[in-house]
């Protein structure tokens, strides 16, 4: 399927709080060594940057994701694949189905980086 990279998806929700109503204990259902593929694509609106170093396309990372993994808006996405090494949170998502049949084929995830 053209999925050549590996990432975490990392999901935490808080399952307790403590008396100072911060988060003391999480539900973690994240999920490792998921097979995916990162790429990159040019934002719709505004498209072209300019700085000190010249003009740059604008683009967003996003990531591939089979259609068998849990991801939800919100969800971090830990790469260590080079060009993409980072943490990422998700952004949007796009589900792609199967030509001619109403079946899940993989997820399209738009990322945005936060470490």
């Amino acid at each position: 399927e053209g999925m050549i990279h590996t990432c975490n998806i990392i999901h935490r929700t808080t399952a307790t709080m403590n008396e100072y109503g911060e988060a003391a204990t999480y539900t973690d259902a994240s999920q490792n060594n998921v097979a995916c593929r990162f790429f990159t694509s040019r934002k719709e609106s505004g498209g072209i940057i300019s700085n000190t170093s010249g003009e740059h396309i604008l683009s967003t990372p996003n990531v591939m994701l089979p259609s068998t993994v849990t991801v939800d808006k919100g969800y971090l996405i830990v790469s260590t694949v080079t060009g993409f090494v980072g943490t990422y949170r998700v952004e949007n998502i796009n589900p792609i189905y199967w030509l001619f049949y109403n079946t899940l084929h993989h997820y399209e995830c738009e990322l945005e980086a936060i470490q």
